[in-house]
């Protein structure tokens, strides 16, 4: 890590979704139901469609993931944590805490135009959700996990801090703002990822004027 005064461990201990040793012998698997779910569809995502696609048995698919649900787990996990490493190199990037916001509210976007596969999975992802709470409060973890990185910056890298008490409903707009402009895109079509990182980059600007 280097001394650029708004780079330092604490933000980096805010990414906590970071792959086991375990999930690393297992990555093949994953990235495969990766591909099949976003290309086939998560019914049709079977042990046998996930062995076909990386030329082994059933079995070995097995062997790694005791059901479907801990498959796709993994799936999130590992998709968080490619997304996050997205978000820590632009951070590393960064030259001062406002740009330092500023690309991290960029990284999603950043993600989503270089792993579309990865977007439809975590689409998915968010309706199960509503129907299955283990996958809710995965969901709720990660979602406080963001407001605390943004809510980090705002009271502590930016060179005119904001108050903690503002600060964590401006995180929450800030991420709302984030994730609605990517849904928007997504199941809509109505702009470009690029056109709407654009777009979001001014507004957190325009937040932050406030």
């Amino acid at each position: 890590m280097n001394d650029i005064p708004n780079v330092d461990s604490m933000i980096y201990e805010l990414f906590e979704f970071k792959p086991r040793k375990g999930d690393l012998k297992k990555m093949e698997i994953i990235m495969a139901a990766i591909d099949c779910i976003a290309t086939i569809g998560f019914e049709k995502t079977t042990y046998e469609a996930i062995a076909k696609k990386i030329g082994t048995r059933r079995a070995h698919v097995a062997y790694h993931f005791k059901d479907k649900n801990d498959i796709f787990e993994g799936c999130i996990r590992y998709i968080m944590a490619n997304y996050q490493q997205t978000s820590i190199k632009k951070i590393e990037a960064a030259k001062d805490g406002l740009e330092m916001l500023v690309n991290y509210a960029e990284a999603p976007f950043l993600w989503a135009e270089e792993n579309p596969q990865q977007l439809s999975v975590m689409l998915l992802f968010y309706y199960l959700c509503t129907i299955d709470e283990k996958y809710k409060e995965l969901h709720a973890s990660i979602r406080s996990g963001g407001v605390e990185r943004i809510q980090y910056i705002l009271t502590n890298k930016l060179t005119k801090k904001v108050p903690v008490k503002e600060a964590a409903p401006m995180a929450k707009m800030i991420q709302n703002l984030v994730s609605g402009a990517i849904m928007d895109v997504t199941t809509t079509g109505n702009k470009t990822l690029k056109e709407a990182r654009q777009q979001v980059k001014e507004q957190v600007l325009q937040i932050i004027s406030r």
